[in-house]
């Protein structure tokens, strides 16, 4: 058995291993170049089914883990019991502290398991530099592969606008099924054209879309602001607006009852649900929900969890017409995700023309390593040099 946590260490009173682990995150918090809260988040997530792990399998605290136990963490991960799989009741999952819940409501992909065992690797480095562990049983184990990038997730252009058009061909028999349509549509349509990460679409609000005035040809032009609050690594940046985007959006807005354009500054979130919040009004509570929606008191939707099940149910529709006359296709479209949209964008602006740093900017990418991903630069480099001083590179006719 490995050693409980060592006197003498720097976290401060901690109650647990849970309570230590608060600590380090506090710490992460404030060491973070950005004002994001983006990595924390994403920790406390993986912190979650790091828990329930522990207390509703291996049974035993992080702290007295040795490397045996990092090795049944990871093959948990690799293959999830049934019963360690949130319950779920039609679209809705079991939520803490119901019956049947879990923070697993699927089963983890490469990817993810990478995440989150890098996640108890630095869980482990910080509780040992800190003396709290006397040992690191991951230090043999490293911190495990970073999520690579796949170039060729990226929703192919006429897919894409057969989910649009499925879309435009629904019938709606209520006011709200029409304002899901819309405000799924901006949906799709500003991860294709924007080129965001989910969770900087999901923490912006309406002020983002902003016009600014371009004193050479006396007009101005629409951009939307990733600001340094939901901007991984803190960097704001700004992306510019399609008339396309723009005309989903007038759509989507006027749905919910507010004006056509965001105003300056608006504070609305970016997204919002049909469903109506508690709201007061000179200080009473609006109790009918159809004074609620005639105040825009909409509820609004902040956690990548709702903008991922939003997309993938819009292209699981989609793939479902698609099965019977193209299988290979509906498969695609239903392995999609939200970030294969920002691969889309990325891959379509580098065939258009735009330089890997234009490309790098509007991503918001530290590196242009990380953009090149998204073309065969590299390959083509090296055949522009071969061809210089030699001849005879094969080459399509």
């Amino acid at each position: 058995m490995v050693p409980a946590p060592q006197p003498g260490h720097v976290l401060g009173p901690v109650e647990d291993d849970w309570d230590a682990a608060e600590v380090w995150l506090r710490s992460v918090a404030r060491k973070s170049q950005s004002r994001s809260n983006a990595t924390v988040t994403t920790y406390r997530f993986h912190l979650a089914k790091l828990r329930w792990y522990c207390e509703n399998v291996r049974r035993i605290t992080p702290s007295r883990w040795s490397l045996q136990d990092v090795e049944a963490f990871k093959d948990f991960l690799t293959d999830l019991p049934a019963d360690a799989l949130c319950a779920r009741s039609g679209k809705r999952y079991a939520g803490p502290g119901d019956a049947g819940y879990t923070p697993f409501r699927t089963q983890p992909a490469a990817g993810s398991r990478s995440d989150i065992e890098r996640f108890v690797h630095a869980l482990f480095k910080a509780w040992h530099g800190s003396g709290y562990i006397r040992i690191n049983p991951m230090a043999l184990e490293g911190a495990g592969d970073r999520r690579s990038i796949n170039a060729r997730r990226a929703v192919d252009v006429n897919l894409y606008e057969l989910v649009l058009e499925t879309m435009e061909e629904e019938e709606f028999d209520r006011p709200a099924a029409r304002q899901i349509n819309l405000r799924d549509r901006f949906i799709l349509v500003a991860l294709r054209e924007l080129g965001l990460r989910a969770s900087e679409l999901v923490g912006s609000v309406m002020g983002a879309f902003q016009q600014i005035p371009d004193t050479k040809t006396k007009r101005h032009y629409w951009v939307f602001q990733v600001s340094a609050l939901v901007a991984k690594g803190g960097k704001q940046r700004w992306v510019p607006v399609t008339q396309t985007l723009l005309k989903v959006l007038v759509d989507y807005r006027v749905a919910f009852g507010l004006p056509p354009q965001p105003e300056f500054e608006e504070g609305t979130a970016l997204l919002l649900s049909p469903q109506t919040r508690a709201v007061k009004i000179a200080g009473k509570a609006v109790r009918g929900a159809a004074d609620r929606r005639f105040f825009g008191a909409w509820q609004e939707l902040t956690t990548r969890q709702y903008l991922y099940e939003i997309v993938k149910k819009r292209l699981k529709t989609t793939a479902d017409m698609l099965r019977t006359t193209d299988p290979v296709l509906a498969v695609r479209l239903e392995q999609a995700s939200p970030h294969w949209f920002r691969h889309t964008f990325a891959k379509a602006a580098l065939l258009h023309g735009q330089s890997m740093r234009e490309v790098a900017n509007l991503l918001g990418h530290k590196s242009m390593d990380t953009t090149m991903v998204y073309t065969n630069q590299d390959a083509l480099d090296s055949v522009r040099a071969f061809e210089r001083d030699n001849i005879g590179v094969a080459r399509e006719a």
